[in-house]
C-alpha cells in the first residue's frame, strides 16, 4: 500500500501507539483474570506470541526510519508515562508497606532471617512454612534468592523486601532502557534520539498494573532473577561473556525459571568458553547447601516444582489425567525446538530475546500453574520486543518507507 509521504510520521506514532496498548491491554486482562481462566491466560499468552511472530517477521530488510518529530512526541509521551509511573510507584509502596505479603514473600523473609539470625537451613520443613500442608514446607527458591534481600533483617514484615524490590525494578527498567539505547537501528539525526526509545522501553517496563500488585502488596521477589536475567542480555551486547555465565548463573541460582529457558540457548558451538567460567561462578551459591543438606536442597527447589499439584489457573485443570503427559511433551518439544533454531546461529541480542521470550511462553502455557508472579519475569522481555518493533505496522503498511523527511 502506497502511503503518502506526509502520512507516514502519522502512521510511525500510531504504530507505537496500538503495539503498546495492545501490552497494555492484554497485561490487563491478566491482572484482572488473576485467579483460575486457564482459557484467558491461554488467549492472553497467544496474542502475545501473535504479535511477536507478526513483529520480528516485518523487523527484515523493511526499517521505518523514524524522524525528529516523530521522536520528539515519543519521548514526550514516555516522560509522561515515566513520571506517572514514579508517582503511582510510589503511592502504592507506601500503601504495601502497611499491607502483609503471600506466602512467597513470607517464606523468603522467614527464609533470610532463620538462615542469618538462627543458623537454620531455611530447607527444613520446620522452617519458613507455609500454610498447612507439609508439602508446601521449606524454602522453595534457590539459594541465591537470600542474597537479594538482606533489608529483610533490619525491616521486617515486608518492609525491606518491598523497599528492595523498588529498587530491583527502577534497576531493571534502566537496563531494559540500556540496551534499547545501544540495539535501536532506526538512523538517527541527533544521538538524543535513541533515548527516545530507551524512555519507552524503560515506561512500558513498568507499566503493568500487575507489576505493582505482586511487588509491593504481595511480596513477590520475582524481580530480582529477572533483573540479573535483564542485566545478561546488557552483557551479551558488550560481549562480556564473563559477566554473561555470571549474571546467568547468579539468577538461576536465586529461581530456576525464567532463566533457565534462556540458559538452555546458550549452550551452543559458538559461545565462549569464558561465558562457562562465569556461569560455574554463578552457580556457587548451591554449594554451601548442597553440603549441608543435599536431600532438603534437591527436594525444594527442583523436585517440589516439577511434582506439585497443579491448581485451577492451569490448563491442567480442565485436562483428562490420561491426557495431561501431553502438556510435558509439549515443552520438550518446544526446547528442542528453541535450541535447533539457535544452535548454529551467533548470538544477536535481539533475536536472543524473541526466541527466549517465546519458548518461556510455550513452557508458562503448559505448567501446572500461571500465577501472576510469573508475569515479572515476562514484562522485560515483552518491553524489549514491543519497543524494538513499534513501527512493525508501518513496515508492513508502507515497505517503500526506509528514509523519511524531517
Amino acid at each position: 500500500m502506497k502511503v503518502p509521504p506526509r502520512f507516514l510520521g502519522l502512521l510511525l506514532v500510531a504504530s507505537t501507539t496500538a503495539t503498546f496498548l495492545a501490552y497494555h491491554w492484554i497485561f490487563e486482562l491478566l491482572h484482572r483474570f488473576d485467579w483460575g481462566q486457564p482459557f484467558i491466560k491461554l488467549a492472553c499468552f497467544e496474542a502475545f506470541s501473535v504479535l511477536i511472530l507478526l513483529q520480528f517477521y516485518w523487523r527484515k530488510n523493511k526499517t521505518a526510519a523514524s524522524t525528529e518529530k516523530v521522536a520528539i512526541v515519543e519521548m514526550t509521551a514516555a516522560i509522561a508515562l515515566v513520571v506517572w509511573e514514579l508517582v503511582r510507584m510510589v503511592v502504592l509502596l507506601r500503601s504495601g508497606l502497611h499491607g502483609g505479603m503471600n506466602d512467597l514473600g513470607y517464606t523468603d523473609e522467614n527464609a533470610v532471617r532463620a538462615l542469618v539470625l538462627d543458623h537454620a537451613n531455611p530447607y527444613l520443613l520446620e522452617i519458613a512454612k507455609n500454610g498447612n500442608n507439609p508439602l508446601y514446607w521449606g524454602f522453595k527458591y534457590a539459594p541465591g534468592m537470600l542474597l537479594g534481600y538482606p533489608a529483610a533483617l533490619w525491616w521486617p514484615n515486608g518492609v525491606g523486601l518491598k523497599v528492595t524490590n523498588l529498587i530491583f525494578l527502577l534497576v531493571t527498567a534502566g537496563l531494559v532502557g540500556w540496551l534499547v539505547a545501544q540495539t535501536d537501528s532506526s538512523p538517527k539525526r541527533h544521538s538524543w534520539q535513541r533515548w527516545s526509545p530507551a524512555m519507552l522501553a524503560a515506561a512500558l517496563t513498568m507499566l503493568p498494573e500487575r507489576l505493582y500488585h505482586e511487588m509491593f502488596n504481595q511480596g513477590a521477589v520475582d524481580i530480582f532473577p529477572t533483573m540479573l536475567m535483564i542485566g545478561a542480555l546488557v552483557c551479551v551486547r558488550r560481549q562480556a561473556w564473563l559477566s554473561v555465565g555470571l549474571l546467568l548463573g547468579l539468577s538461576f541460582s536465586a529461581k530456576l525459571s525464567p532463566v533457565a529457558f534462556m540458559l538452555v540457548l546458550f549452550f551452543r558451538p559458538r559461545t565462549p568458553r569464558r561465558f562457562f567460567v562465569g556461569l560455574a561462578l554463578g552457580l556457587l551459591p548451591f554449594v554451601p547447601f548442597l553440603i549441608w543438606d543435599a536431600p532438603a536442597l534437591l527436594r525444594n527447589v527442583f523436585i517440589f516444582h516439577s511434582m506439585k499439584d497443579y491448581d485451577s489457573t492451569s490448563l491442567y485443570n480442565i485436562t483428562p489425567k490420561e491426557l495431561q503427559y501431553l502438556f510435558s511433551a509439549f515443552q520438550l518439544a518446544a526446547v528442542a525446538i528453541a535450541v535447533a533454531v539457535s544452535f548454529r546461529r551467533p548470538f544477536e541480542v535481539r533475536e536472543l530475546v524473541v526466541v527466549s521470550t517465546l519458548l518461556l511462553i510455550a513452557i508458562e502455557i503448559s505448567y501446572r500453574e500461571i500465577h501472576g508472579n510469573h508475569m515479572i519475569g515476562f514484562m522485560p522481555l515483552l518491553a524489549l520486543i514491543f519497543t524494538w518493533y513499534r513501527h512493525w505496522l508501518t513496515r508492513l503498511l508502507a515497505p517503500e518507507a526506509t528514509t523519511l523527511a524531517r
